[in-house]
């Protein structure tokens, strides 16, 4: 259980809307949903009553409500009577391999406040695809390995390593044509369409790959390219389609450049992963990352 997890119920209590606490958390909908489930799987029982756009609180919730606001304000009460020792500075080194999307935009202010904060800190950046950023993590060329797609538990297990979800995001098909994202689309309608995706061995390339294999399409690509920006690029300009983690066009979206094609049965729900070895011996700098970085992005 996450305090962050309980702070994001304690307000949905109040608010009855996953909007609106999904805009205070500055978080996505689909996270606020995460939290509750995680916190009806503990409880053993519903917690809320959807009723229209609203969520009531059941009265378990109300119940478990109380106790967990005790639990948080307890755990922001311990952490000002921490000892002055335990807030020195920390010094040291972390290096991380990152994707493409969270390389370049889920983490750069992130790593600007952490490097802020602790300045006597040195992170490095490398910005890999997802096998890639595995083979760092395992080969100990990386103290974090931050990546997109899926990471089973047994995956991890079996290699050895710790894995723990960071954010949740979704894979959007992305054109320039609002008129052709106006109306949902059939997968094999858009097969004559210019496409560009990212190289192989990008997590969210594997992602749609997968889905479009379930449904028994492939889809003609035009240009296989590595950079983000060069493939937005040629979907502004030049009238191509591909697949983007929303988070890397969000901008465009609320600026009405690029526009969204729902797809029909195409359920694209994209992760964001941290990974590291369990043999790792301990780390500060890796601890306070850590913390850092889930405190940020639930």
């Amino acid at each position: 259980m996450r305090i962050r997890d309980l702070e994001i119920f304690l307000d949905l209590l109040k608010s009855k809307s996953p909007t609106q606490t999904a805009e205070r958390f500055s978080i996505t909908q689909p996270n606020v949903s995460m939290v509750v489930k995680r916190l009806e799987n503990l409880a053993g029982s519903p917690l809320f009553e959807r009723i229209g756009k609203k969520l009531l609180p059941t009265s378990r919730a109300l119940f478990l409500g109380g106790m967990w606001l005790e639990v948080v304000q307890g755990y922001y009460a311990s952490l000002e009577s921490l000892n002055r020792t335990d807030l020195q500075e920390i010094t040291g080194e972390l290096n991380i391999a990152a994707t493409h999307t969270i390389s370049e935009y889920f983490l750069p202010r992130i790593l600007f406040e952490f490097a802020k904060t602790h300045k006597k800190v040195r992170l490095k950046l490398q910005t890999l695809n997802a096998q890639e950023c595995l083979n760092y993590i395992k080969s100990g060329k990386a103290d974090l390995a931050l990546l997109e797609g899926e990471i089973s538990a047994q995956y991890a297990k079996t290699e050895r390593l710790i894995s723990e979800m960071l954010y949740t995001d979704s894979l959007i098909v992305a054109s320039n044509d609002f008129i052709l994202a106006s109306r949902t689309r059939n997968l094999k309608s858009l097969l004559d369409k210019t496409w560009i995706l990212c190289e192989y061995g990008s997590g969210q390339r594997e992602q749609f790959a997968n889905a479009l294999a379930k449904q028994g399409v492939e889809i003609p690509i035009l240009l296989e390219l590595s950079s983000i920006a060069a493939i937005k690029d040629l979907v502004i300009h030049k009238g191509a389609l591909s697949i983007f983690s929303e988070i890397a066009i969000k901008e465009e979206l609320e600026n009405k450049v690029l526009f969204p094609i729902k797809i029909e049965d195409l359920p694209l729900e994209h992760h964001f992963y941290s990974l590291k070895r369990q043999s790792q011996p301990h780390n500060e700098v890796l601890v306070k990352f850590e913390e850092y970085i889930l405190g940020r992005k639930e």
